[in-house]
């Protein structure tokens, strides 16, 4: 009869080849230790502790060490939990206080995300997910006035502001030459404002150089007096 463990990385069954061997391969010990490392050599001493199980459901299989203060640096073994990997998410991600919401397809209450819990508005029913998708993207139809040739037409979306793909192209080609001479103007104000602000330091650097060669100065001025 032969023995088969899971192990305590990926969950894998394997057959152990040595007494006490814990992982599957050469690639999850090496996970195993890096983890090992981050959480300062006690990572294996807590699954050990925690009877390489999930202290929440018995699970054991992909095992991790939980924070039970959020703080990762803090790596004391009284800090640390072992549990599995669909209990660690409820750890991170459900609410523990009881809050509830109405979701707002079907109406009945649930427990929202600890990262969305101001924005998550729908339980997590699949068919309520898609009910909502298929409202928002239900266009409004509603009349309007081409801001090109003035037609009247019936908009598909509420970003449409034109009553075909030509009046679309002068549009958008309209903007890009705005955009560009708004561009244009940015760019030569930045250059008058450099120069304004570097004036000085120009000058000043044009009267050291002049100091310092005379000669080439003197030649410079002939040269033009000839002109």
């Amino acid at each position: 009869m032969t023995l088969t463990y899971s192990c305590v990385v990926c969950g894998k069954e394997f057959q152990p080849i040595r007494i006490g061997q814990t992982y599957c391969s050469k690639r999850c010990k090496n996970r195993s230790d890096k983890n090992d490392r981050r959480f300062s050599g006690v990572r294996d001493y807590v699954i050990g502790r925690d009877g390489f199980r999930c202290v929440r459901c018995g699970s054991e299989t992909m095992l991790i060490v939980h924070h039970k203060d959020r703080i990762r640096t803090n790596n004391d073994p009284s800090n640390l939990i072992t549990l599995c990997r669909s209990c660690h998410k409820k750890e991170h991600f459900e609410i523990v206080s009881g809050e509830t919401k109405k979701c707002l397809i079907c109406g009945e209450p649930f427990s929202p995300m600890e990262t969305k819990r101001k924005a998550q508005k729908l339980c997590r029913r699949k068919s309520c997910s898609a009910k909502w998708k298929a409202i928002q993207k239900r266009s409004p139809h509603e009349e309007r006035s081409c801001i090109i040739c003035g037609k009247s037409f019936m908009q598909k979306h509420s970003r449409h502001f034109c009553c075909n793909d030509e009046c679309t192209t002068i549009n958008n080609d309209r903007k890009k030459a705005e955009r560009y001479a708004n561009k244009r103007e940015e760019l030569i104000e930045k250059q008058k404002r450099y120069y304004r602000e570097h004036r000085e330091d120009r000058m000043a650097y044009i009267r050291k150089w002049q100091a310092e060669n005379p000669e080439k100065v003197k030649a410079y001025k002939e040269k033009n007096a000839l002109k």
